[in-house]
């Protein structure tokens, strides 16, 4: 049965949380990388966020946290101060024996880098997507085109719900994190399609796709805007589905809902379909050529992630039920 955790252990969770938090904080504003991109509403929301976790975790800890051993700040630390004590106390015998990382150390190191990673980038994606959404909630509806408004909504909709993924792990809300994935390819495919490794392989790959684009006459533009809405809706409904779940590169549990009940990745389709059809006015060797680089690179994420889940017995069940990664009854 789980007690309440005691107090010397809670100061250990407090401070060990609060230091790692407070150098992402340090990082994300003296890092010029992130000076530069991150815009201040970013920034502050990661600052009040920090101040809110300093403010409340104290009572968190002290009366409502009992499984200790989860807490990943906790393990972090752990692990390498139990590596660095190793260190001093080795043996000429053992004196190139490998340093050591429990399950559970490598879990939690692994998901603070995601969450360092991932974090200020969704909040920064959805406040940039939410100022889009402005002439909606003043009131200035005369100034609304339903294309783009849509377009933001649903990228805001899909932004936040990652954002909040990202801060928040609990076994109350169901999205403790089982694992991370392992593998460098796993996390190359995964971060690349994101800033600012995007922008990088945009410099050498050419990019064609425009959400904005005009086809070959005013009717087939809305025809395939309207396409373009009804594979974003899938998009977003697939993030609504994982809800806290959201989150790049880890199993925090199987979510079975549509989505996710006709085929396995319905986002990274989704995505690319978008990528494609979007393409088409402007379709050349060059830009199928790149298209075809980050389909390529989408079809790998999906590889190393199922890869990866298969690890959990539901996910294995899960792709007995839904058998098609893509596209139902083809692929």
């Amino acid at each position: 049965m789980l007690t309440r955790t005691s107090l010397p252990r809670a100061v250990q969770l407090y401070l060990s949380s609060l230091t790692l938090y407070g150098l992402g904080i340090l990082l994300f504003r003296n890092f010029s990388y992130y000076q530069r991109t991150l815009n201040a509403q970013t920034q502050n929301t990661l600052f009040y966020l920090f101040i809110g976790y300093a403010l409340l975790a104290p009572v968190l800890y002290l009366f409502f946290v009992k499984e200790y051993s989860e807490n990943k700040p906790y393990l972090v630390f752990r692990a390498i101060l139990r590596n660095i004590v190793s260190l001093f106390h080795k043996s000429e015998t053992n004196y190139n024996e490998k340093y050591t990382l429990e399950h559970t150390e490598k879990v939690a190191f692994l998901f603070i880098l995601v969450k360092l990673f991932f974090l200020p980038t969704m909040i920064n994606f959805f406040y940039n997507n939410w100022g889009g959404l402005e002439p909606a909630f003043t009131g200035d509806w005369s100034s609304i085109n339903w294309y783009p408004f849509l377009l933001t909504l649903l990228f805001t909709i899909d932004t936040l719900i990652f954002a909040v993924g990202y801060t928040f792990e609990s076994t109350k809300l169901k999205n403790k994190v089982k694992s991370v994935e392992p593998t460098f390819f796993g996390w190359f495919v995964a971060i690349i399609c994101y800033p600012p490794f995007n922008s990088m392989v945009g410099g050498l790959v050419p990019w064609g796709a425009n959400d904005y684009a005009n086809f070959w006459n005013p009717t087939l533009t809305i025809v395939f805007r309207i396409i373009v809405i009804l594979l974003l809706l899938i998009y977003t409904w697939a993030s609504l589905s994982l809800g806290l779940k959201s989150s790049n590169l880890t199993n925090r549990g199987i979510v079975t809902k549509f989505p996710y009940s006709i085929v396995r990745h319905p986002a990274y389709i989704s995505k690319n379909l978008i990528w494609w059809v979007t393409l088409l006015p402007v379709m050349n060797l060059t830009f199928f050529l790149g298209m075809l680089f980050w389909t390529i690179i989408y079809f790998f994420r999906a590889l190393t992630e199922e890869k990866h889940l298969r690890q959990d017995p539901d996910y294995v069940s899960y792709c007995e039920k839904v058998k098609y990664r893509f596209v139902p009854r083809v692929y």
